[in-house]
Order: C-alpha cells, then sequence, then structure tokens
C-alpha cells in the first residue's frame, strides 16, 4: 500500500504544482500607479489669474456682460458692481478694483492692499 501512495504521489505531485502556476491574477490599471495622469486646474472655470506685488494673486470672473466682476481670494470672494462714469472701476463702496492693463489694483477703503497686478495665462 506504502508504495503504491509513493507512486500515485510521484505521479501527482508534479500535476498539482503546475496548476499553482496557472492561476492568474486579474490585472489592476489605475492610472495614477501607471503614471497616466493629469493634474487638475485649481482655477475657477472662465476666470482669469492676476499675479500681484509681493507675490499676491487672486482670480477675476466678469459676469453680466462686464458690468460686474467677481474677485476670488485664496480666502473669500465677492462681487464688484461697474462704476457708470468710469469703464475699468468696479466697486462695493468699501472696495475698489481697477483694470488699468498692465497695472490693475485693489482698494479696500483707502489701503492699496493688491498693487501693480499683471493677468497671467492659466495653463
Amino acid at each position: 500500500m506504502k508504495k503504491m501512495f509513493k507512486k500515485f504521489t510521484i505521479l501527482i505531485l508534479p500535476a498539482l504544482l503546475s496548476s499553482c502556476g496557472s492561476i492568474k491574477i486579474p490585472e489592476v490599471n489605475l492610472p495614477s500607479l501607471s503614471g497616466e495622469y493629469r493634474e487638475l486646474s485649481t482655477a475657477p472655470q472662465g476666470a482669469s489669474l492676476y499675479q500681484c506685488e509681493k507675490n499676491k494673486k487672486f482670480y477675476l470672473k466678469a459676469l453680466e456682460g462686464g458690468k460686474e466682476m467677481w474677485i476670488i481670494f485664496p480666502n473669500r470672494e465677492f462681487g464688484l458692481k461697474q462704476v457708470d462714469a468710469l469703464k475699468n472701476t468696479y466697486t462695493n463702496e468699501s472696495t475698489t478694483l481697477e483694470i488699468n492693463d498692465p497695472e490693475t489694483f485693489i482698494k479696500e477703503g483707502d489701503v492699496l492692499t493688491y498693487q501693480k497686478c499683471q493677468i497671467q495665462k492659466l495653463k
């Protein structure tokens, strides 16, 4: 009986071992693991980036055909209405934006908080 078991084991063992090698692991294709990814833009859609003195920046988005501007700072955002008499000036009575290419500025009260701002191309 032992000899028959040994012969059986010798014949079956290679077949059992080779079947382990045929197990297929499913392929996982994640873009982040394969390096095929693209960085998403953090810019608000339809907004322009302005880079200012002292490395300050903000986004500006025109609304209602340019009669209102939406200012987007890193920590807050709000709208400004166009001053009727001045085409490139927008205000909400506490903040004033004056767009003068190549230098745009923002005044909060009487203080220039963002100055020498220039529009930048978004990537």
